[in-house]
């Protein structure tokens, strides 16, 4: 009985130390994340392991985020004309899954954040200092603001997918002004504005003149028709039957020193 008592227990113990060393040689990668799987022997594997479970048998795993990430900072640029301004970018990035290894090689067990407020925010000036030279400020707050964020957008995606981040949307916003550029931006705006409602002004007083002299055309060109419909109608036929209408209900009428005789 003591044997088999001890047999028992032996299994007991070696079943319990099997599922302890089974969930130490198994890795469970979370939904959003991949696993950066470390050999003691050859350093970091080349291909990241997806989500669910895998067996890594000795090999340390750090799970890295390739969920997407939605970050808004503050990037001080110039436009053309030399004007400083502070601009509010708002943007969306995500790590490229295949190249999550690569990410971690570079930037080592560095979390996103700090890649974020220092890497990705050196490229993201850098793009924004690029597209911003090409426009004045008029142009960024004005009727321009889609191509500058647009070519924001592309520059900061090539930087940023260079070392395996993708850069998915972006938005931008107004440019902080000082008072005097915002005055001249101002009053800018508000010639243009009167300049439109002047030529507005204009364009309607010409088109109803237009109007209007198309209306007296259309007019005469119609009395015009009908008096020569009027004089292709009178026909010697015509005036002789109105003649004798008259003569038969007047009588004959002639004119003497000045006076008309009826002659009945």
């Amino acid at each position: 009985m003591k044997k088999e008592v001890k047999w028992e227990i032996t299994f007991v113990v070696l079943v319990v130390l099997g599922v302890i060393g089974g969930f130490k040689f198994f890795e469970k990668i979370d939904n959003g994340n991949v696993g950066i799987e470390y050999s003691m022997s050859g350093g970091v594997r080349s291909k990241a392991l997806s989500q669910g479970v895998h067996w890594v048998g000795l090999d340390k795993v750090t799970q890295y985020p390739i969920k997407t990430q939605t970050i808004k900072q503050k990037v001080a640029l110039a436009s053309s004309d030399g004007k400083k301004t502070d601009v509010e970018v708002n943007y969306s990035y995500h790590v490229d899954p295949t190249k999550a290894t690569d990410v971690y090689k570079k930037f080592g067990n560095v979390d996103v954040v700090s890649i974020e407020k220092g890497w990705l925010n050196q490229q993201l000036t850098a793009a924004g200092r690029k597209s911003m030279s090409k426009y004045t400020l008029l142009e960024v707050v004005g009727t321009d603001s889609t191509k500058v964020q647009s070519d924001l957008l592309k520059e900061f995606q090539n930087r940023a997918a260079s070392q395996g981040f993708i850069v998915e949307d972006l938005s931008f916003g107004t440019p902080s002004l000082d008072n005097q550029t915002k005055k001249s931006i101002d009053d800018i705006i508000k010639a243009g504005q009167d300049n439109k409602k002047a030529e507005l002004e204009a364009k309607t007083k010409q088109t109803k003149a237009e109007a209007d002299a198309k209306a007296k055309l259309t007019k005469a060109d119609a009395e015009a028709k009908a008096n020569e419909k009027i004089s292709k109608s009178i026909t010697q036929k015509v005036i002789d039957n109105k003649t004798a209408d008259a003569r038969l209900k007047h009588g004959w009428i002639t004119t003497q020193a000045g006076s008309a005789i009826v002659d009945k």
